[in-house]
């Protein structure tokens, strides 16, 4: 049975206007525990538990339900979801995904967000289950090669600029060559696609576009380029007692930003259990939406840290706290510790893996 994707059934809508769409969306409600069907008042009397009944034109109903679900599945004419949600479609980054059923239940076409919505695995879902047939109109999944918009989702990347999306997906499609790098994300199974080049260096030789999953700040490239930041960072900190939240900011910030790193990038703070009562380092936490990790000194102690101080070790039992406190997360170090005002800053990088579910 394929993935479902990002879509969660009891965020999807099922809506059907004519009695043989009624048996077809009741079929796809009980694959979609939790989802709310919407049906037509002519058909009130039959209509199931829980059913939403609504007697106004579709083009009026959307207009309250677009915003309540992620998902919307339609059993009726195409014609009639593209007119109904035309005034309502905003960016592919946050429109919802749609999906037509043919009245007879043989076709699931995605209409809409198929990549970033989710509207793509939610047709194979229902093919899947209902016996129907996935019918995909992007080209990167009815020619086979990777989607990049799609990689990004299924990684939890955030894309800074979307500009260069379409060239670099046209390449794909078009069977030209793109480069694929990554410091942090394991691309080997990309291999497979005969249009994507692994690369060992973000330089584009012999690519005519590039796609990089990569924890540095975008740069300059001579050809069409999207950029996008794992969350793959872990930053190790140590503080004086009292370090206020605006140096613990200031310094933090700095640090990344000479390293020429992401904050987009970063994925948690970690730190000693003496510092679990540390007030500016919690505000930081809070105030970046970061989780912040503590680690009693038996975890630290035990990590094999490059640059162990004996001073630290006098004050605290600890040989060392920024570092220790990347390897205790299972990191390796890309930065070692760094002095920054009443702040030690140590960074590391996770290895990352390309889900199976966001592969042609």
């Amino acid at each position: 049975m394929p993935e479902l994707g990002p879509l969660r059934p009891e965020r999807v809508a099922v809506y059907t206007l004519t009695l043989p769409g009624l048996s077809v969306a009741e079929r796809i409600q009980r694959v979609l525990p939790g989802s709310t069907l919407y049906l037509s008042a002519k058909y009130r009397a039959l209509a199931p538990q829980k059913a939403v009944v609504f007697a106004e034109p579709i083009r009026e109903l959307l207009q309250r339900t677009w915003a309540l679900h992620d998902g919307h599945v339609f059993v009726m004419a195409s014609g009639i979801v593209l007119r109904a949600s035309a005034s309502l479609l905003l960016d592919k980054r946050v429109d919802p995904a749609v999906l037509v059923v043919d009245p007879a239940g043989r076709f699931a076409i995605p209409l809409l967000s198929g990549h970033l919505g989710g509207a793509n695995p939610l047709a194979r879902y229902l093919a899947e289950a209902l016996g129907m047939q996935a019918v995909l109109t992007t080209g990167t999944d009815s020619l086979g090669a990777p989607a990049p918009d799609l990689l990004a989702k299924a990684l939890g990347a955030r894309v800074p600029d979307w500009g260069p999306l379409k060239e670099v997906s046209a390449l794909l499609v078009d069977g030209r060559t793109v480069g694929f790098f990554s410091e942090c994300v394991d691309l080997s199974p990309l291999a497979r696609y005969p249009m994507v080049r692994l690369l060992e260096a973000p330089v584009p030789q012999g690519v005519e576009g590039m796609v990089l999953f990569t924890c540095k700040r975008p740069w300059p490239l001579p050809v069409p380029a999207l950029f996008a930041h794992p969350k793959a960072l872990v930053l190790g900190i140590g503080c004086n007692r009292g370090t206020p939240r605006e140096e613990v900011r200031r310094e933090v910030l700095g640090f990344l930003e000479e390293h020429g790193l992401a904050r987009e990038s970063l994925l948690c703070l970690s730190t000693a259990t003496i510092k679990q009562d540390e007030e500016g380092l919690l505000a930081f936490a809070e105030e970046m939406g970061l989780p912040l990790s503590f680690h009693p000194p038996e975890v630290l102690n035990r990590q094999a840290i490059p640059n162990p101080s004996e001073v630290v070790f006098r004050h605290t039992g600890l040989w060392g706290v920024a570092e220790a406190a990347v390897l205790a997360e299972g990191a390796s170090l890309l930065v070692q510790k760094t002095k920054r005002g009443n702040l030690t800053l140590a960074l590391g990088v996770v290895p990352l893996a390309i889900p199976e579910e966001a592969l042609p």
